[in-house]
Protein backbone atom coordinates (compact mmCIF):
# COMPACT_ATOMS: atom_id res chain seq x y z
CA UNK A 1 0.00 0.00 0.00
CA UNK A 2 2.66 2.36 1.04
CA UNK A 3 4.31 1.89 -2.18
CA UNK A 4 1.06 2.58 -4.39
CA UNK A 5 1.20 5.78 -2.29
CA UNK A 6 4.55 7.03 -3.24
CA UNK A 7 3.92 6.05 -6.82
CA UNK A 8 0.61 7.46 -7.20
CA UNK A 9 2.80 10.59 -5.57
CA UNK A 10 5.35 10.47 -8.14
CA UNK A 11 3.40 10.56 -11.11
CA UNK A 12 1.44 13.50 -9.89
CA UNK A 13 4.41 15.60 -9.04
CA UNK A 14 6.02 14.52 -12.52
CA UNK A 15 2.65 15.48 -14.34
CA UNK A 16 2.63 19.45 -12.48
CA UNK A 17 6.53 19.78 -13.45
CA UNK A 18 5.37 21.55 -16.02
CA UNK A 19 3.25 24.01 -15.31
CA UNK A 20 3.82 27.94 -15.43
CA UNK A 21 2.43 30.28 -13.10
CA UNK A 22 0.05 32.90 -15.85
CA UNK A 23 -0.41 30.05 -18.10
CA UNK A 24 1.69 28.82 -21.53
CA UNK A 25 4.42 31.19 -22.07
CA UNK A 26 3.20 34.04 -25.21
CA UNK A 27 5.45 34.70 -27.91
CA UNK A 28 6.52 38.14 -26.40
CA UNK A 29 8.33 38.49 -23.13
CA UNK A 30 7.70 42.69 -23.04
CA UNK A 31 5.08 44.50 -24.36
CA UNK A 32 4.58 48.27 -25.28
CA UNK A 33 1.00 49.71 -25.20
CA UNK A 34 0.81 52.33 -27.78
CA UNK A 35 -1.64 55.51 -27.60
CA UNK A 36 -5.44 54.41 -27.31
CA UNK A 37 -6.96 56.25 -30.18
CA UNK A 38 -10.75 57.12 -29.88
CA UNK A 39 -12.88 57.23 -33.39
CA UNK A 40 -16.24 57.97 -31.07
CA UNK A 41 -17.54 61.37 -29.88
CA UNK A 42 -17.51 60.19 -26.55
CA UNK A 43 -14.31 61.95 -24.85
CA UNK A 44 -12.14 60.40 -22.69
CA UNK A 45 -12.67 56.80 -23.37
CA UNK A 46 -9.22 56.13 -24.58
CA UNK A 47 -7.68 57.13 -21.14
CA UNK A 48 -9.51 54.69 -19.60
CA UNK A 49 -9.36 51.82 -22.14
CA UNK A 50 -5.41 52.59 -21.44
CA UNK A 51 -5.08 52.71 -17.60
CA UNK A 52 -7.01 49.18 -18.07
CA UNK A 53 -5.05 47.64 -20.46
CA UNK A 54 -1.90 48.76 -18.66
CA UNK A 55 -3.58 47.31 -15.33
CA UNK A 56 -4.50 43.94 -17.07
CA UNK A 57 -1.37 43.22 -18.70
CA UNK A 58 0.61 44.92 -15.17
CA UNK A 59 -1.24 41.72 -13.74
CA UNK A 60 0.37 38.85 -15.92
CA UNK A 61 3.35 37.86 -14.80
CA UNK A 62 4.61 36.36 -17.93
CA UNK A 63 4.68 40.01 -19.79
CA UNK A 64 7.20 42.99 -18.65
CA UNK A 65 5.46 46.45 -19.81
CA UNK A 66 7.98 48.32 -21.64
CA UNK A 67 9.17 49.02 -25.10
CA UNK A 68 10.83 45.90 -26.36
CA UNK A 69 9.10 42.83 -28.30
CA UNK A 70 5.97 43.65 -28.93
CA UNK A 71 3.17 46.55 -29.76
CA UNK A 72 0.02 47.08 -29.03
CA UNK A 73 -2.63 49.20 -30.85
CA UNK A 74 -5.99 50.06 -29.72
CA UNK A 75 -8.71 52.45 -30.98
CA UNK A 76 -12.30 52.88 -29.27
CA UNK A 77 -13.99 52.11 -32.61
CA UNK A 78 -17.73 52.53 -31.93
CA UNK A 79 -19.85 53.37 -29.07
CA UNK A 80 -23.59 53.07 -28.74
CA UNK A 81 -26.17 53.36 -26.33
CA UNK A 82 -29.75 52.14 -27.31
CA UNK A 83 -32.61 52.35 -25.22
CA UNK A 84 -34.92 48.93 -24.87
CA UNK A 85 -37.17 49.63 -22.15
CA UNK A 86 -39.71 52.72 -21.28
CA UNK A 87 -41.03 53.98 -18.80
CA UNK A 88 -44.86 53.00 -17.77
CA UNK A 89 -47.14 55.52 -18.67
CA UNK A 90 -44.98 57.35 -21.57
CA UNK A 91 -43.41 55.66 -24.82
CA UNK A 92 -40.64 58.30 -25.60
CA UNK A 93 -39.06 58.12 -22.13
CA UNK A 94 -36.83 55.34 -22.03
CA UNK A 95 -35.64 53.67 -18.45
CA UNK A 96 -32.94 51.23 -19.19
CA UNK A 97 -30.30 51.27 -21.84
CA UNK A 98 -28.11 48.83 -23.52
CA UNK A 99 -24.43 50.23 -23.84
CA UNK A 100 -22.15 48.87 -25.62
CA UNK A 101 -18.27 49.75 -26.57
CA UNK A 102 -16.05 48.28 -29.61
CA UNK A 103 -12.29 48.28 -29.42
CA UNK A 104 -10.31 47.31 -31.94
CA UNK A 105 -6.65 45.57 -31.55
CA UNK A 106 -3.49 44.83 -33.50
CA UNK A 107 -0.79 43.00 -31.86
CA UNK A 108 2.57 43.28 -33.14
CA UNK A 109 6.43 41.58 -32.62
CA UNK A 110 9.63 41.59 -34.09
CA UNK A 111 9.22 45.17 -34.63
CA UNK A 112 6.14 44.74 -36.85
CA UNK A 113 7.50 41.71 -39.08
CA UNK A 114 5.29 39.58 -37.15
CA UNK A 115 1.77 40.11 -36.80
CA UNK A 116 -0.02 38.26 -33.88
CA UNK A 117 -3.58 39.98 -34.94
CA UNK A 118 -4.77 42.36 -36.67
CA UNK A 119 -7.66 44.51 -36.33
CA UNK A 120 -9.78 42.41 -34.10
CA UNK A 121 -12.62 43.08 -32.59
CA UNK A 122 -13.52 43.01 -28.68
CA UNK A 123 -16.59 44.40 -27.25
CA UNK A 124 -18.14 44.59 -23.68
CA UNK A 125 -21.63 45.64 -23.60
CA UNK A 126 -23.54 46.23 -20.03
CA UNK A 127 -27.46 47.45 -19.05
CA UNK A 128 -28.00 50.82 -17.61
CA UNK A 129 -30.84 51.43 -15.59
CA UNK A 130 -31.82 54.97 -15.64
CA UNK A 131 -32.13 56.20 -11.79
CA UNK A 132 -32.02 59.83 -11.89
CA UNK A 133 -28.43 61.30 -13.32
CA UNK A 134 -28.12 59.53 -16.66
CA UNK A 135 -24.74 61.19 -17.46
CA UNK A 136 -23.37 60.33 -14.31
CA UNK A 137 -24.38 56.27 -14.77
CA UNK A 138 -23.57 56.44 -18.13
CA UNK A 139 -19.62 57.55 -16.97
CA UNK A 140 -19.65 54.73 -14.41
CA UNK A 141 -20.01 52.02 -16.77
CA UNK A 142 -17.05 52.67 -19.26
CA UNK A 143 -14.49 51.71 -16.65
CA UNK A 144 -16.39 48.09 -15.99
CA UNK A 145 -16.97 47.72 -20.02
CA UNK A 146 -12.84 49.02 -20.85
CA UNK A 147 -12.33 46.73 -17.68
CA UNK A 148 -13.95 43.56 -19.44
CA UNK A 149 -11.88 44.54 -22.93
CA UNK A 150 -8.85 44.71 -21.48
CA UNK A 151 -9.20 41.32 -20.18
CA UNK A 152 -10.21 40.17 -23.56
CA UNK A 153 -7.11 41.41 -25.59
CA UNK A 154 -4.43 40.32 -22.55
CA UNK A 155 -6.30 36.89 -23.13
CA UNK A 156 -5.97 37.07 -26.71
CA UNK A 157 -2.60 38.53 -26.48
CA UNK A 158 -0.67 35.65 -24.47
CA UNK A 159 -2.61 32.66 -25.86
CA UNK A 160 0.25 30.37 -26.87
CA UNK A 161 0.83 30.83 -30.33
Amino acid sequence: MKTWLLLASAALLAGCSAYQAGGPKPAFRSLEIAPVRNATPRTGTHAVLHGKLVDAFAGDPRVRLAPGDAVLATEVTDYQRTGFTTKPGDAFAFNSFRVTFVVRATLTAQGGARTLFKDRVFRATTTLQNAGDPVAEELSVAPTLFADIASQIRQAATTAW
